[in-house]
């Protein structure tokens, strides 16, 4: 169960649906009618939603029910054209690939992630991962989001998600850590958390993979995440790795930890340092969080 609606900042009208991505309509009057939200089930349709139901959900219901519910439009794969659904809400029609799913639900958002600098990790210690590249953003002053399974957070507050979680899911909370006011967003990637294609149209500046020393195996899982979950390498974006004086800063912190969490720590301190935070706020950060243990 997914919808987008609560923060969104952006409204789309039916004709820019249809011009933006191909869609079919024979509700030619409906042009200027505006959603406001996106549903893709029908317990998450709110008043102003665009409805799209997939293909498995589409019966002579669907358009009823969506409209009762106080939808303004509802989007069908074409299949269902023959099928001669109909309502007082326009009925669209068309097959979207995930990207442009991702790029409705963008639209729908506002784009939260050109708003607030996006780290990503991919790899089996995703989660563990992003536990610590979230401490060490929050000792150095920032409020950060985080995406992870049965871990996201908005500042100090924990989000009840449905997991694996899906390109509207992903949009949403974008856009609540936009709104609570955080200045970075930590998202772990893996099957666990995030479905197939569910980071498209989120704009990613910090890359890291999990596992591994050797910097140069981090492009090839790199790839092969942005075809799995539609991760966009662009040019803002930058790989981080591990270096000979991050593990160094990493052990002055806590000589004691064990090798696994100095890793951690160390590739967190290479994620920030690409994101450009200088070494001296880092090391200054590091010694006073020290302090404080």
């Amino acid at each position: 169960m997914s919808a987008l609606s609560e923060a969104s900042t952006e409204h789309l009208t039916v004709s820019d649906l249809r011009e933006r991505y191909g869609l079919l309509t024979d509700a030619k009057y409906a042009g200027r009618v505006t959603v406001t939200s996106i549903a893709n089930d029908l317990k998450s349709v709110t008043p102003g939603a665009l409805y799209m139901p997939s293909a498995g959900d589409v019966d002579e219901h669907s358009v009823e029910q969506a409209q009762l519910k106080g939808a303004y439009a509802v989007l069908l794969p074409t299949s269902a054209r023959a099928m001669g659904l109909g309502g007082d809400i326009p009925v669209l029609y068309g097959d979207l690939t995930a990207e442009e799913r991702g790029r409705i639900a963008a639209d729908i958002a506002g784009h939260p992630s050109n708003s607030i600098a996006v780290f990503l990790i991919i790899g089996e210690q995703a989660a563990q991962q992003a536990a610590a590249l979230a401490g060490l953003l929050h000792v150095l002053g920032n409020p950060v989001g985080q995406i992870s399974y049965q871990h996201s957070k908005s500042l100090e507050r924990h989000l009840i998600e449905e997991y694996p979680l899906n390109e509207l899911d992903v949009q949403r909370m974008l856009s609540v850590f936009v709104e609570d006011g955080a200045s970075a967003v930590i998202i772990g990637a893996d099957d666990r958390a995030l479905m197939p294609g569910a980071l498209q149209s989120v704009v990613t500046d910090v890359c890291a993979v999990s596992e591994g020393d050797d910097p140069a195996a981090g492009t090839p899982a790199l790839k092969e995440a942005m075809e799995h979950f539609g991760v966009a390498l662009r040019e803002r974006t930058h790989l981080a790795h591990r270096s000979s004086e991050t593990d160094e800063m990493a052990a002055h912190r806590d000589a004691d930890a064990s090798d696994a969490d100095r890793r951690r720590l160390s590739l967190a301190i290479a994620m920030v340092m690409k994101a450009g935070v200088r070494k001296g706020n880092i090391r200054s950060a590091l010694r006073v969080s020290k302090e404080f243990d």
